[in-house]
């Protein structure tokens, strides 16, 4: 069975097509905010994007449209901005527009000058996201004999720890023994994994893809992964939620999602459970059209409770948010009750029914993946 869904594939390519580009005048940027009470640093810089999302990726992605860019002109703005970062930092990020160890993306001579210029930056833990299937020992041995750092984590974007899923929802063109021969290289590297898992993934309902994360979580660690970051979904210009979000076929997931998921792990599972991006952190308001939320009188107390959860993974921090009540909360619950824990596959077919005539995805295609997602769900 091909890893990719015809179907989405063919939806993807569409909407990647249409996806307004990145801004040409920006090639570099720099994040930084206070995690666990120390300095995070993000440095972002340009390239022609995630490979897989330009052949037609997932259904919920957009990290940029971008550009074959001047590599000598990156490699100079780095240069400029690694310089003047703190010498001594907690944590650091070097990020691609999709996966940094993906030679189309960011050629090997390239990768290795970036590395390079980290040579005499400190940091206690260095980060880079990349996709499974872009991993070699070769290229992990590359990073760890360049960059001066205690501990190497190589983040990737597993998102559901179930192969129908990740085909059929999500269109990730991976399956969950990609991500093990991934790990395990990983670990001989003498890394450590960081595995993102989403919350609201589109085709199945909002509680069924809450039951999906407690899996994963359970599931990635079992497959070794030494720390798990959930994410909710935003929905992103340029993607099929938006699409979907558009025609009423998707919509965020809770907040309240959040503290759902990690109720079902123990004090010290939570210590390895991160939370990430359940706010807006882009400046450019163009870059998010939806976002997860709670009811408006109680938003910012709910953020402020996960920021103090982020900063400090475990049971001390969940357990406010945990306890916190309010009407919209019993409300919330009322309806996760009413939904289906399961893959519902009738409304998963009535949307690609809907996918199949906005995108001009012939009946034959349909019918015919139709057929193997059918006949493949356990």
């Amino acid at each position: 069975m091909d890893k990719s869904n015809a179907v989405l594939k063919n939806v993807m390519q569409k909407v990647y097509n249409d996806r307004k580009p990145l801004k040409k005048e920006i090639i570099l940027q720099v994040r930084t905010e206070t995690v666990n009470d120390s300095a995070f640093c993000e440095v972002w810089f340009m390239t022609k994007g995630c490979t897989h999302d330009a052949e037609g990726g997932c259904t919920m992605c957009n990290y940029g449209k971008g550009y074959d860019v001047d590599e000598i002109a990156v490699i100079h703005e780095l240069a400029k901005q690694i310089e003047n970062l703190p010498k001594k930092l907690q944590e650091l990020i070097v990020t691609p527009s999709g996966s940094m160890l993906d030679d189309a993306e960011v050629p090997e001579a390239m990768r290795k000058r970036i590395f390079g210029l980290l040579e005499h930056t400190q940091c206690k833990d260095f980060y880079i996201e990349t996709r499974a299937d872009s991993i070699t020992q070769e290229k992990l041995e590359s990073l760890r004999d360049c960059v001066n750092a205690k501990r190497f984590n190589i983040e990737i974007g597993i998102e559901c720890c179930d192969d129908w899923i990740m085909r059929n929802c999500i269109n990730k063109k991976m399956t969950c023994k990609d991500l093990q021969d991934a790990i395990d290289m990983i670990h001989v590297a003498g890394m450590y994994v960081y595995a993102n898992i989403g919350i609201g993934i589109p085709f199945i309902t909002e509680r069924c893809s809450i039951e999906y994360a407690k899996k994963s979580i359970r599931k990635a660690f079992s497959m070794g992964c030494d720390k798990v970051v959930l994410f909710p979904y935003h929905v992103k210009p340029g993607t099929l939620l938006e699409w979907l979000w558009k025609h009423e076929l998707y919509s965020c997931c809770s907040l309240w999602a959040i503290p759902e998921v990690l109720s079902g792990f123990t004090a010290d599972e939570l210590e390895r459970i991160h939370i990430s991006w359940y706010r807006n952190y882009y400046t450019d308001k163009s870059k998010i059209v939806s976002s997860p939320a709670v009811e408006a009188e109680n938003l910012e107390q709910v953020l402020l409770l996960l920021d103090e959860y982020k900063n400090h993974p475990g049971i001390a921090s969940f357990t406010p948010l945990m306890e916190f009540q309010s009407e919209g909360r019993k409300q919330w619950t009322m309806k996760m009750k009413e939904q289906s824990t399961e893959i519902e596959l009738d409304r998963v077919h009535r949307i690609y029914t809907l996918l199949a005539d906005a995108f001009n995805i012939s009946k034959k295609e349909l019918e015919a993946e139709w057929y193997v997602m059918e006949n493949s769900l356990g």
